[in-house]
């Protein structure tokens, strides 16, 4: 068996501000991100792989559960970024409020049927899950038994981790919700996934469950 567990940057400037930040420079962690990340890390196992998005927020969430995780060998473990769990590209969205993007007409599409979706001058939802489960599916098939690997990521991109994990599929992503500096536990026995949450498993679909 292996374990993937999915890290969600701190909360950063754009979560105060309430603002879609999608891949705009300039979003940094603020103090309270910093200070959730160094707690969580104390509470994550050992950890032999660590990947994370390239954008500034989740390097800088890796390099502090790097510092910070007792069970993180730091002459061992292998921390690397994958642009495949990259925040979504928002496209004209990106930087907008997000009280004022609900009340926009393609909202309740973006949240009932995101697999139909693709941001205006961005990314489509699919192209989103597809790359997010291609990322997940490579990290699995680079451990070895008994080893954890850690991804650091954004919100979306867990999201629609998580909905394959158990074969909700991205239809059904919205359904799921992930904070700053929350996790989860994937355990993956064979081709069977788990999803582990506050301690309880529930059983998951086999890889590549249905988008």
């Amino acid at each position: 068996m292996v374990t993937i567990i999915l890290l969600r940057h701190g909360e950063s400037t754009a979560n105060v501000q309430r603002v879609l930040a999608g891949r705009l420079p300039g979003v940094e962690l603020t103090d309270r991100g910093r200070e959730q990340v160094a707690k969580v890390a104390q509470e994550l196992p050992r950890i032999d792989v660590i990947r994370h998005s390239t954008i500034h927020r989740c390097v800088d969430t890796a390099r502090i559960v790097s510092m910070n995780c007792a069970g993180v060998n730091n002459s061992d473990v292998t921390v690397e970024a994958d642009s495949r769990f990259d925040e979504v590209d928002y496209g004209e969205w990106s930087g907008l409020a997000l009280d004022d993007l609900r009340t926009r007409a393609h909202w309740e599409r973006v949240q009932q049927s995101p697999h139909t979706f693709e941001f205006p001058c961005g990314e489509a939802m699919t192209h989103v899950y597809d790359r997010a489960v291609d990322g997940l599916t490579s990290l699995i098939n680079d451990l070895g038994p008994g080893q954890t690997g850690l991804i650091v990521s954004h919100g979306d991109v867990i999201k629609a981790m998580v909905a394959h994990a158990v074969g909700a599929g991205l239809s059904n992503f919205q359904r799921f919700g992930v904070q700053p500096a929350q996790f989860c536990e994937l355990h993956v026995q064979g081709q069977t996934m788990t999803l582990s949450l506050g301690g309880s498993r529930i059983s998951g679909t086999t890889l590549g469950g249905e988008c």
